[in-house]
């Protein structure tokens, strides 16, 4: 994951509410060498920047109880 790149600002939209990134199906996050948590979207095999996994979605969520 270390090595993917970031999903871009424009791609993301702002929401407050239960849709943010981190309440998403495709979320998923690990560490990195230096034991720093890493945030992404395993749909797109990118990272999100730290704290937009709050307050951001994507038109691709989809509710972690959904299969």
């Amino acid at each position: 994951m270390e090595e993917w790149t970031y999903v871009e600002a424009e791609e993301l939209e702002s929401f407050r509410g239960n849709r943010a990134c981190m309440t998403c199906n495709y979320f998923t996050y690990g560490v990195d060498i230096s034991c720093r948590t890493l945030v992404a979207c395993r749909l797109r095999q990118q990272q999100l920047v730290q704290g937009e996994h709050l307050t951001k979605q994507c038109k691709h969520w989809l509710p972690v109880w959904a299969q």
